[in-house]
């Protein structure tokens, strides 16, 4: 059973100013109250419409579109700070409605009231690592293009003005919530049961992402030497000029197109 703590304020997100500006070229601005009025919602807070690992999770998500929204009667959305790829980012990987939250309330919501950045130092930490191999081994590809420092996270919240039920905060890139742990929240929130079919599927999924961060760190833990060079670069990051600082492990090369 799920019983994650949430730490967020409902207070914080219940007047966002968020604008649905993917439908048809007509945009309109709401407060996000409007999302969960009448019906309970997963929101997706994404980091960049063009990250890899955002849209490994828009891909996993999007895949229990038919037991969140039509068994379950709730509404699944994603959140942005920024439109560039947002486009695509719909069309090709969630495949559902898209607010841009300009102010980046949802962002700060998820920081207690701040902006949590991912900088340069994630690159030496394991779990980034174990995250990239594990997007890498999904096939989902990603680009560089927009803001990838302001990390995400994911909310269930409650209809109306209840409150948020769940909440899975983004420590590190690439940390995207777990499927079956969100499908759990939903079920226990909307009382509609989880059939064996629908938790084969999430479970097993969530074994394929594990069996995937396994293989990363194996990876890992045969090499002995760092190299600057097996960092991703981007053009959205100032790198710096230094080599990147010693760990005990190497991190496997990246591709500079799949990174971030």
């Amino acid at each position: 059973m799920t019983t994650a703590k949430v730490n967020t304020q409902y207070e914080a997100i219940r007047d966002i100013p968020v604008t649905d500006f993917l439908n048809d070229g007509q945009q309109q601005t709401v407060k996000a109250q409007e999302i969960w009025k009448t019906q309970p919602a997963v929101v997706i807070v994404i980091r960049r419409p063009g990250c890899q690992f955002c849209r490994e999770e828009a891909r996993i998500f999007h895949a229990q579109r038919e037991t969140i929204e039509e068994k379950m009667g709730m509404r699944m959305v994603c959140i942005v700070h920024e439109k560039e790829g947002s486009d695509i980012f719909q069309k090709d990987f969630w495949k559902g409605q898209v607010y841009f939250d300009e102010s980046k309330g949802f962002y700060k919501a998820l920081g207690g009231g701040r902006l949590r950045m991912g900088s340069w130092e994630q690159l030496i930490k394991p779990a980034f690592w174990s995250n990239f191999l594990r997007n890498k081994r999904s096939g989902v590809k990603g680009n560089f293009e927009g803001n990838g420092h302001i990390l995400g996270g994911l909310y269930v919240v409650k209809a109306g003005d209840e409150g948020i039920a769940y909440e899975h905060v983004e420590k590190v890139w690439g940390d995207i919530a777990q499927a079956d742990q969100v499908l759990e929240a939903c079920s226990q929130l909307t009382g509609v049961a989880l059939s064996p079919e629908d938790m084969a599927q999430a479970k097993g999924e969530r074994a394929a992402l594990e069996e995937r961060m396994q293989k990363g760190r194996d990876v890992a833990a045969t090499s002995t030497k760092p190299n600057a060079c097996d960092a991703p670069t981007a053009t959205n990051t100032a790198a710096p000029a230094a080599p990147a600082p010693a760990v005990a492990a190497r991190a496997p090369t990246a591709e500079p197109s799949q990174a971030l």
